[in-house]
């Protein structure tokens, strides 16, 4: 099953009558209508820094068979006055993404400020998410080519590591007879640079998993592992 990245330094409730600019809100009630629809939270980039409010609110619609029409908007305002910053278009295929509850905001980049993402589209063992990272010398949030590369990881589970400033994404390969295979990538001129990668090949009574690393500056493969009936072999 498909694992967001984990949150942090968020506050969140699906009560749009709670002021979450003023604080951490209450929980949120059992008794919101449709509560994973919709959502408020505060966000403050950094210790110190800016904080925002997000408003999720997602628009009913009819799965629509990969044509991404507008199924909700996200509304940042500054916590600071109350002036909405920017109404952003929120766009998916299938009637059952729920955005405000996929909500995680976390530093994507490695630059010091928390960025934002939401659920884009999923399968039964992949998701695929919307980014946008905090730009603090315009005081918004963008998409950039970073955003355009992460939107293509279609990973049954994603993560990063901070201490190396890299991001991990697990992928399920049960029908080519390999468990799981992964991928390592790092940020680098606002793009994903891919450091170790994966690839599991079908062979006879099992398969192989090509694994290949970032050596000298060239993908290079480094090990090639051995399955048979599921089972590694030497």
């Amino acid at each position: 099953m498909w694992r967001r990245l984990s949150a942090f330094a968020l506050w969140g409730t699906l009560a749009f009558g709670a002021d979450v600019c003023q604080g951490p809100p209450p929980a949120p009630s059992e008794s919101v209508a449709d509560g994973h629809r919709s959502g408020v939270f505060r966000l403050s980039v950094k210790p110190g820094g800016p904080a925002f409010r997000i408003t999720i609110r997602s628009i009913p619609i009819e799965s629509h068979d990969g044509i991404f029409v507008h199924a909700g908007d996200i509304e940042v305002a500054r916590c600071r006055d109350g002036t909405r910053l920017q109404l952003i278009a929120l766009m998916a295929w299938q009637s059952d993404v729920y955005f405000a509850s996929s909500f995680h905001a976390q530093d994507i980049n490695f630059d010091g400020y928390l960025d934002f993402a939401v659920l884009a589209e999923f399968g039964g063992t992949w998701g695929s998410e919307w980014w946008w990272v905090y730009d603090p010398t315009a005081g918004r949030f963008v998409q950039n080519e970073l955003t355009r590369d992460l939107r293509g990881l279609k990973a049954a589970e994603c993560d990063i590591d901070p201490k190396k400033q890299e991001i991990m994404t697990r992928y399920t390969t049960e029908r080519w007879g390999c468990g799981s295979t992964g991928d390592r990538y790092r940020v680098a001129n606002s793009r994903l640079m891919i450091v170790h990668k994966e690839v599991p090949k079908a062979a006879e009574n099992g398969c192989r998993v090509i694994v290949s690393d970032l050596v000298g500056g060239t993908m290079r493969v480094t090990d090639v592992r051995r399955f048979v009936d599921g089972e590694p072999v030497k």
